[in-house]
């Protein structure tokens, strides 16, 4: 099992360089990126439409192989892990929200975070979560039966229900209104006091002031890296 050893630095980016191919053509994603993400930071991407925020992003929750450089997390390469480690990683450390929801269907909400759960302890911990949300009456319900806000703060909670020590947010208010924007970034900024780490890609200038860091892409090159007093 991967263990999560106490290190300041939590996550390192080391030169990664990423290129996709399209009808012979390379498009570069990621071009030599180095950035070092602390322990307990709140770190907003933003960047024009094809800077290689979600690449980023993708590549830290190992979804997608660099085709150049590492991803450190607590000094220990994400990708020369063997697929057991690979998984616990991925399982245990790390919580993904994205634009698109990803629930299952034909799972209510209770049953959507609850298959993502590690044990019964942290399965008994859903309600709970699903109060603070506001989502306690519609635990029962399905996703077709919810609106935007509710399936996203659905979709927060099954995120962040296993503890993990990063957090990874893909435009999770792209699809969402002020009100439940502001909402899902309020949940969002109290994982990161608790002591989770976030890393959120936003097109969404806003978003800059729940964040203790802002960092700029632009045609898959590191254009600023600022942190926020």
């Amino acid at each position: 099992m991967l263990l999560a050893i106490e290190y300041d630095v939590m996550l390192q980016f080391e030169g990664i360089t990423k290129r996709y191919k399209k009808a012979g053509i390379i498009y570069p994603a990621l071009e030599e990126v180095s950035i070092r993400i602390d322990k307990g930071e709140f770190v907003t991407v933003t960047g024009p439409s094809g800077s290689g925020k979600s690449t980023l992003l993708n590549i830290a929750g190992g979804l997608i192989n660099p085709d150049f450089g590492n991803v450190y997390f607590h000094e220990q390469n994400i990708y020369l892990f063997n697929n057991s480690e690979f998984d616990d990683y991925r399982k245990r450390h790390v919580g993904y929200v994205f634009q698109q929801f990803h629930l299952i269907p034909y799972l209510t909400v209770f049953e959507n975070i609850r298959m993502v759960c590690s044990g019964l302890t942290v399965a008994q911990q859903i309600d709970s979560y699903l109060e603070k949300c506001s989502l306690q009456p519609l635990r029962n319900k399905y996703p077709s039966e919810l609106s935007v806000g509710e399936k996203q703060r659905t979709a927060f909670i099954r995120a962040i229900i296993n503890h993990p020590d990063l957090l990874l947010a893909d435009e999770p208010t792209g699809n969402l209104d002020p009100l439940n924007s502001r909402i899902l970034m309020s949940l969002t900024k109290e994982f990161n006091q608790s002591g989770g780490t976030v890393i959120l890609v936003s097109h969404d200038q806003d978003s800059k002031q729940f964040a203790s860091r802002h960092i700029t892409l632009d045609s898959g090159r590191l254009i600023s890296d600022q942190k926020i007093t």
